[in-house]
């Protein structure tokens, strides 16, 4: 971890579908810019151990946002919201469990979707188009972030 750099943290509910995706997203979009920072991503609910939904693997693939084949869930601990500079997650009610657990990480924690009001659905039990459709989703709001934080220097 580069301690000069900034540190996001992304969250949904079980680390396997949604953040893993918007983390491989994330990483690309900033190294795409020539940028750093550090980016990693845990659920408000989640079992530790288990690996990223099969059709999230594919879809970040494909989109060259590459391999999260290793990736394991993790369970988001005060310790990890406490580090992060944001943490970006997929709906209120993320953002209300978080706080919850972490009221210091309040005025730090935003949807992903916060610039454009939206909420990100979970895909899990849809077709492989629904991936598809998130990632995509995703990767708007995720561009939003980046040009932001670009804007304010915070991204170098």
């Amino acid at each position: 971890m580069d301690l000069n750099s900034l540190n996001l943290l992304v969250i949904c509910t079980a680390n396997i579908c949604r953040s893993p995706m918007a983390e491989a997203a994330l990483r690309h979009a900033i190294a795409a810019r020539g940028l750093r920072a550090n980016v990693a991503s845990a659920g408000v609910d989640a079992l530790p151990g288990h690996p990223a939904h099969p059709i999230s693997i594919t879809t970040v693939a494909r989109a060259g946002y590459g391999d999260i084949s290793g990736h394991r869930s993790r369970q988001l601990s005060p310790r990890m919201a406490q580090e992060a500079d944001f943490v970006l997650c997929m709906r209120n009610t993320h953002r209300d469990a978080i706080v919850a657990r972490v009221p210091q990480a309040a005025g730090r924690t935003r949807l992903l979707g916060h610039w454009s009001d939206i909420e990100i659905d979970d895909p899990v039990s849809g077709p492989a188009e629904g991936f598809i459709e998130c990632l995509e989703r995703m990767d708007e709001c995720i561009e939003e972030w980046v040009d932001r934080l670009q804007r304010q220097g915070l991204l170098q």
